[in-house]
């Protein structure tokens, strides 16, 4: 019992440290494997081929018109003609600039999503090692009763204990039992979401540590900090930028398109040749086109400000709810409770307690080490979304 119980002290003091280079290397792994992210990265690869593409000069245009005529064998006259047409040349300039910007958004929203997903592994992790934390505990719990069951049914024979200590004892290994079910049941399922994340390539988390908690720092200088490094923010930042360009090129389409061209106009077997220039003017449409650039823009800005507004509310409430959660963790006194385990043993050891009363007070104190566990886990999943851009 005294093994039992310095054991079980060990692993409530241990549980700050944490195995920090696992998760690392989750991470890692699905950074590499994720087929979402895999998607996206050719997703944005066509995106910028198909601009570059769209702003690329066409190929010309080769005509030829032959002429008969009554009473002369033959050709009569002829006509060829090889044109290229092209936009005005600032233009091209403009959609190069748009070009880049659209590549600096795609980029923007590759990193948002490979933020989001990363954030949901690591959520997964923690959760895992809460998982084990849980198991540790519930093994060395379940160690325990089975070597009270063997020595309260000794007891039994030899007519030093009651059938209602005994039957108690047998009660608390079958509730141990499946409590051990449920916690590997819902740690099989975390690692089967985990390994969804990784491209269906199996990772398993052993780690039985959580991080510590940083309560200190300075509030106002991390929002500050953490709005500037948002990737949602940025990518909608980045979106506005787009749109804006996209207004330039729409006021743009006034300008003329342009036409060069070589003719050859062959009449009797004589042929000239010469050159053509056409200027086409696209009068009518232009002005539609322009508004629904700046409604587009319009839509890009407000978007980004109620974005911004969200996730500086989103920040504050999670930065209160770690605080409300410090306060439960804070009033969570584990040493009191370390001690309350070796009393009560030394008291069912004397005789000064039946295994009734042992079974109740220890079940709630192990109520109350799981909550620890839990509000610990809580608290450290919440810091991790709020500096989930640094992943």
């Amino acid at each position: 019992m005294k093994r039992y119980l310095s054991i079980i002290s060990i692993f409530l003091v241990s549980i700050s440290i944490f195995a920090e280079d696992e998760v690392t290397i989750a991470l890692q792994q699905v950074a590499k494997n994720n087929l979402t992210l895999k998607a996206l990265l050719h997703e944005s690869e066509a995106n910028v081929l198909d601009t570059k593409a769209g702003n690329a000069l066409g190929g010309p245009s080769v005509e030829y018109s032959p002429f008969y005529k009554k009473g002369y064998s033959g050709l009569a006259e002829s006509e060829l003609i090889v044109k290229e047409d092209f936009d005005f040349p600032t233009k091209y300039a403009a959609r190069n600039k748009l070009a880049s910007l659209q590549k600096e958004t795609g980029a923007m929203t590759y990193e948002r999503q490979r933020r989001d997903i990363l954030l949901e592994a690591k959520l997964l992790c923690l959760d895992i090692i809460r998982i084990n934390q849980t198991l540790q505990m519930l093994h060395q719990r379940l160690t325990n009763s089975e070597t009270l069951n063997t020595m309260y049914q000794k007891r039994l024979d030899a007519g030093d204990a009651n059938i209602l200590d005994v039957n108690k004892v047998r009660l608390d290994c079958m509730e141990v039992k499946t409590l051990c079910s449920e916690a590997e049941n819902e740690r099989s399922t975390l690692l089967q979401q985990l390994q969804q994340l990784n491209g269906g390539f199996a990772i398993d988390i052993t780690g039985t540590k959580l991080p510590e908690i940083d309560m200190h720092f300075s509030y106002e200088d991390f929002i500050n900090q953490a709005m500037a490094q948002d990737a949602s923010i940025r990518e909608a930042e980045a979106n506005v930028k787009t749109m804006r360009q996209d207004v330039s090129i729409s006021r743009q389409e006034w300008l003329p398109n342009l036409s060069v061209g070589y003719r050859r106009n062959t009449e009797m077997k004589e042929a000239v040749n010469g050159f053509m220039v056409g200027v086409s003017f696209p009068l009518l449409g232009n002005g539609s086109k322009v508004k629904a650039a700046q409604h587009r823009q319009q839509s890009a800005e407000l978007q980004l400000q109620q974005l911004q507004q969200d996730t500086e509310s989103s920040l504050r409430s999670r930065y209160m709810e770690m605080q409300n959660l410090q306060h439960i963790l804070d009033h969570s006194d584990v040493e009191m409770m370390q001690e309350m385990l070796q009393l009560l043993s030394k008291a069912l050891q004397h005789g000064e307690i039946t295994a009734l009363q042992y079974y109740t007070e220890i079940n709630s104190i192990y109520e109350k080490i799981q909550r620890h566990i839990d509000v610990h886990c809580q608290m450290v999943k919440i810091q991790a979304s709020l500096y989930k851009n640094e992943l």
